[in-house]
């Protein structure tokens, strides 16, 4: 995609008092209830045929192109997707979320405007089967800020199964026959479907702006039109003089265009639940500088071996965003010096103490008692509490996941090959770590920390497990002579200007790495990470540990906080 340019558990009677006392609580409950049974409607029906695609070498099996999203249509497997993301004839693989894959042929695409509108293809399953498939609606049905949900696999998450997405839809067709969406997307997404609140795909993801509520949608009429030209495998430079009658929409009195939305986050992030006792601003010095994050307060009681935790209160926040001198702000401006408990640097959690009994909202009892999330509860609206200021509202789009680390690995800026049995340096990267250590190409790595490298996997797989800042001793030999160098890991250099890398906060340092998380579209700065979010009963899901890219916000699960309280006393 291309930048286009222009818990607390909350006591039953508690909850009718608060229904009671807010003025018009009780509709805005009823409101976002009925919205959210609607938006678990659409995945349920949508879902099964959103699919995960890239190119594919049927004779060497393997991926030859980025992956894209496209969704099926048709029993006999018709996707439909974005133009930039195929090319007619080329073979690509399809995967469905049940784990079923089928092979399938670009189509026609549909380029024939300025920077690639209006952005139209087809690919076409040609492996024997019954496939799931979503229903076609009509975009022209679609009316300004009605609900939209968005179901595709962004490619920075690298995950088998999509994430969901909640917004509404911010401008009709404009003069280039695009809509605009609020459902944040990025690279990956494009070709993914956009469903209406019946569950029928009304767009495709294309592109986006800086801004992450702009994002860019095809109109599905646009499919309907030239649906006989997209069953060709050509590549259409102008708009196919052959047009399919667009019929009408049989469902169209049915739908209730839900218009709620552009307040919807005001409403609810003023919510009866005042959830910013269990959410503390943290500050504290790191690498010599002023650093805040969020904290969130725990409360109940827990067998300790060390009594002075008996007689405080705990917070459990992001551990690399808290360095030496941490101090919490209560909000009445007095500050409460804490002290570090635990650290655990696999979910970058940290345990903290506090000599004092602060309100708190979440019970450990309760992190204990909390399932594992269901698929049934992905598209549930969450906010995460927000210490003087309005809760911030999003939707649950995935069940909990491992992360792997990769983006948030400290920097060394070289690639090695392969070659007569030796790992040898093919590309060093000007100004990195490794050329101002003094590393040169074809240098032969034999060793890294003292751990023997022999074998490509193992290069990678060794400097990976460092952090930036970390500094790690490369063993190897040149010109025959053995030596030893020390490098200092960077950060992760971005490389290109696309706008999925340039919103407002960007993203976490740490961010990924992490043993079990769930991903959510709410629009955090890396600062406001550390607190917790809740559903709009007030249970309590997790902490926010890392904004991850413009799509994805990850939250560490309430077991996984749980445990690490437990080990950590």
């Amino acid at each position: 995609m291309n930048r286009i340019l222009p818990g607390r558990t909350v006591p039953l009677f508690f909850m009718y008092l608060v229904c009671f006392v807010f003025e018009g609580y009780a509709q805005q409950s009823f409101d976002a209830k009925r919205i959210e049974i609607i938006t678990s409607a659409v995945i349920k029906k949508g879902y099964p045929a959103c699919v995960r695609l890239w190119g594919f070498d049927t004779v060497k099996k393997v991926q030859n192109s980025a992956q894209f999203t496209g969704v099926v249509v048709t029993a006999e497997g018709h996707i439909l997707t974005a133009a930039h993301a195929i090319i007619p004839g080329k073979t690509y693989l399809v995967n469905f979320p049940d784990g079923r894959t089928a092979i399938a042929e670009g189509k026609g695409r549909i380029a024939a405007e300025s920077q690639g509108r209006p952005d139209v293809a087809m690919v076409k399953i040609v492996t024997k089967g019954a496939w799931p498939f979503a229903e076609i609606g009509w975009s022209s049905s679609s009316k300004l800020n009605s609900m939209c949900v968005s179901i595709a696999y962004p490619t920075t998450l690298n995950q088998k199964l999509p994430s969901v997405r909640f917004g509404r839809i911010s401008r009709l067709p404009d003069v280039w026959g695009f809509m605009v969406s609020t459902c944040i997307m990025e690279p990956g997404d494009s070709g993914g479907p956009l469903f209406d609140e019946l569950g029928r795909v009304i767009g495709l993801h294309s592109r986006i702006d800086v801004n992450e509520k702009i994002n860019y949608e095809v109109p599905v009429d646009l499919y309907r039109k030239y649906w006989t030209a997209l069953n060709v495998a050509e590549d259409y430079k102008t708009l196919p003089s052959k047009e399919d009658d667009l019929g009408s929409d049989p469902q169209q009195a049915a739908i209730n265009h839900i218009t709620e939305l552009e307040n919807l986050e005001a409403q609810f992030g003023k919510s009866a639940f005042n959830f910013n006792g269990s959410c503390l601003r943290i500050s504290s010095e790191l690498n010599g500088k002023p650093q805040q994050v969020y904290g969130t307060v725990l409360s109940g009681s827990i067998k300790a071996s060390n009594t002075q935790f008996k007689s405080g209160t705990l917070l459990v926040s992001k551990s690399s965003l808290i360095g030496e001198h941490a101090v919490v702000d209560l909000g009445t401006g007095r500050n409460l010096t804490l002290t570090v408990v635990s650290r655990d640097k696999e979910n970058d959690l940290i345990l903290l103490y506090v000599a004092a009994r602060l309100k708190s909202a979440i019970s450990l009892k309760a992190l204990a008692d909390t399932p594992s999330i269901k698929f049934s509860e992905v598209g549930k609206f969450l906010l995460s509490a927000m210490p003087g200021q309005n809760n911030r509202l999003s939707v649950l789009g995935s069940t909990c996941f491992g992360q792997d680390k990769k983006f948030s690995s400290g920097y060394f800026g070289a690639s090695a090959t392969f070659i007569n049995k030796q790992i040898l340096l093919t590309r060093i990267a000007p100004g990195s770590p490794a050329e101002k250590a003094g590393l040169m190409l074809q240098d032969q790595v034999t060793g890294i920390n003292g751990v023997p490298i022999s074998l490509p996997p193992e290069y990678g797989k060794e400097i990976m497990k460092y952090e930036p800042g970390d500094t790690i001793n490369i063993q190897g030999v040149r010109g025959g002579a053995p030596y030893n160098l020390s490098v200092n890991l960077g950060l992760l250099p971005v490389t290109g200007n696309h706008p999925a890398d340039h919103f407002v906060g960007g993203k976490s340092k740490r961010r990924d790495g992490f043993r079990s998380v769930f991903t959510h579209d709410a629009m955090l700065k890396p600062e406001e990470c550390g607190g917790p979010v809740f559903d709009l009963t007030g249970k309590f899901y997790g902490i926010n540990i890392a904004r991850f890219s413009r799509t994805s916000c990850l939250a560490i699960p309430t077991l996984v906080i749980y445990q690490f309280v437990l080990s950590s006393l």
